[in-house]
């Protein structure tokens, strides 16, 4: 048969009145065992030591660092490395960690990086939010042990930051030796081409065009000059050649020759100058102007002349024969002259040629030489960078190794811990008198319920389904009467 619902806390208060040896003895029993269990838990302590992050003592504008900045990824390296299997091993068998565990060498380090904790401090103030402290905390059964331990494990972290730092700086110094090397054997290839440019084009490179122009010019002077000497000699060749066969025929004829005046040579040796300026100049030349105003007037001088009688056609002509043979020698002189001229005219000649192929190539070398000197200019930059950044990585190198860049000080020692962390007792006590007294409701709870007493008028009207008539007063003489609401309340009608 279904029980009569509870309709209000009444009820159950009257209920744990009833049944209160229910309650209390689980929930004692229950609590006594929960207390004196959590007593022989096997007690846990945690020592805990505080790490500062010290900047580096050198300013960064004398010194640049060439270790990264970045706190947090240099202290997971570092807690990765000092959680190893190797470094943890040496620690436990140092101590006679776990040695009652029953774990194996693998499941006692699993263990002791369970035991560790690393907690980065990070101050929110800064933009960068970089780590500026850590705690590093270790738990075991033993406080002296825990605090060796903590002690242990914050001497690592700093020597291991200094070990990474400098291994990490004479990284980057090895580094950049190496790029440096790269970049000398490169600015050297580049410098030889360039060598080798300027030497197989040694007159055509670019700094040498005004020199060659210079060079060019006075070889064109000098072929003008010859051009002019050359002219006057084939001309008083010419002369002397006429003179010659002149003289002969005179000599022939036995008639003495005819010497030629002053102003008749003055004509020809105006008209020789006349066909050398005529080949230089241009008619509107003043030069060129003056001598044939002076030809003319020497041609009107020499036709004044002609009719008087020459002083030298009197001249006996037994002297005639002696005049070709200085002739003769003098036209030698002059077609050796000559043969010279045309030489010197024909080598002047072949460096102007010259002169003008450099001048040609410029353009050509000028664009060889722009593409060689612009790689020399980046190789060079390149290895003066790399040569500033070697000496900067040495100077950070230096200042690593002598401890004085970004460091790990300990402000906090490994604390020796006086109260264990685990087991926490209150709390277990606690929860022990709660299960208990759960403990206890439930089996009240059902011990009721398979109780079938009827205690009042609710469950009679609700087991017989009939309305009340009268209920009739509990009789107890030994007891005080009470308000007719208590005997109710206490369940003593029927």
């Amino acid at each position: 048969m279904p029980r009569r619902p509870i309709s209000s806390p009444l009820e159950y208060l009257q209920i744990a009145r009833r049944r209160w040896i229910w309650i209390v003895v689980p929930t004692v029993v229950i609590s006594g065992l929960v207390v004196a269990g959590a007593r022989k838990l096997p007690k846990m302590y945690q020592s805990e030591a505080l790490i500062l992050v010290e900047p580096q003592k050198v300013p960064a504008d004398f010194v640049k660092p060439t270790v990264s900045g970045d706190v947090s990824q240099r202290l997971e390296s570092i807690e990765e490395q000092i959680l190893s299997r190797t470094q943890l091993g040496q620690i436990i068998q140092k101590y006679g960690l776990y040695r009652d565990s029953g774990l194996t060498p693998d499941g006692e380090v699993a263990r002791m990086q369970d035991d560790i904790a690393v907690t980065p401090i990070i101050n929110p103030a800064q933009r960068d939010a970089q780590v500026t402290a850590f705690k590093i905390t270790y738990q075991g059964g033993d406080p002296v042990l825990a605090q060796q331990v903590t002690s242990d494990l914050s001497a690592l972290f700093i020597s291991e930051n200094l070990k990474a730092r400098a291994q990490q700086a004479q990284g980057t110094e090895a580094f950049i030796d190496s790029r440096l090397s790269d970049a000398d054997q490169q600015l050297q290839t580049v410098a030889t081409q360039l060598r080798e440019l300027k030497s197989s084009y040694m007159g055509s490179l670019p700094e040498q065009e005004t020199a060659n122009l210079q060079v060019m010019s006075q070889l064109q002077a000098v072929v003008q000059s010859d051009a002019q000497a050359l002219a006057q000699a084939q001309q008083q060749k010419t002369y002397l050649t006429s003179l010659n066969q002149a003289v002969d025929g005179i000599a022939s004829a036995y008639t003495p020759p005819a010497a030629p005046s002053a102003a008749e040579q003055a004509l020809r040796k105006a008209q020789s100058d006349l066909a050398v300026a005529e080949q230089m100049y241009t008619p509107q030349h003043p030069d060129v102007i003056r001598l044939k105003a002076q030809v003319k007037a020497l041609e009107l001088q020499v036709k004044g002349s002609a009719s008087a009688p020459s002083a030298q056609a009197k001249t006996s002509p037994a002297g005639t024969p002696q005049l070709s043979p200085q002739v003769r020698g003098q036209i030698a002189l002059l077609n050796e002259e000559i043969q010279q001229r045309t030489k010197n005219q024909a080598a002047t000649q072949a460096k102007i040629a010259q002169m003008q192929t450099r001048l040609e190539r410029l353009p050509e070398v000028e664009e060889k030489l722009s593409n060689l000197t612009t790689a020399y200019n980046a190789a060079k930059a390149n290895d003066d960078s790399l040569r500033q950044k070697k000496d900067a990585a040495s100077m950070a190198a230096a200042m690593e190794q002598q401890a004085e860049g970004e460091e790990f000080r300990i402000v906090d020692p490994a604390s020796l811990p006086q109260v264990p962390i685990s087991p926490n007792l209150p709390r277990i006590d606690g929860m022990g008198a709660v299960g208990g007294l759960l403990l206890g409701v439930a089996l009240a709870g059902v011990v009721e319920m398979r109780d079938p007493v009827i205690r009042s008028e609710a469950d009679v009207v609700f087991y017989t389904q009939v309305p009340m008539l009268a209920v009739l007063p509990d009789i107890q003489p030994a007891r005080p009467r009470t308000s007719r609401l208590l005997r109710l309340t206490a369940g003593g009608r029927h």
